[in-house]
């Protein structure tokens, strides 16, 4: 099958990563664990991470990952049922 014919998923849209990364502030093991639950297939982090590059987002420092992690959880996607 050629590339073409392929359906994209969502991690390979750069828009539906850069909201959920950037915006949303999740890790990509959140990112990774809401693909799967949304989509009922299976997401390696890393996966999430290649992709984060392919797109040219930048990827996070560790302190900035670790201040992230810390933060009050924000009330949109994956944060938000957290809360609930």
């Amino acid at each position: 099958m050629s590339k073409s014919l392929r359906n994209k998923t969502l991690y390979q849209d750069k828009e539906w990563l850069y909201d959920r990364y950037v915006k949303e502030k999740l890790s990509t093991v959140e990112i990774a664990k809401l693909y799967r639950e949304q989509e009922n297939r299976w997401c390696d982090p890393n996966t999430i991470s290649r992709w984060l590059k392919k797109h040219g987002i930048n990827m996070r420092s560790l302190a900035e990952a670790q201040q992230n992690r810390h933060a009050i959880p924000i009330t949109t996607g994956l944060k938000k049922a957290r809360m609930e």
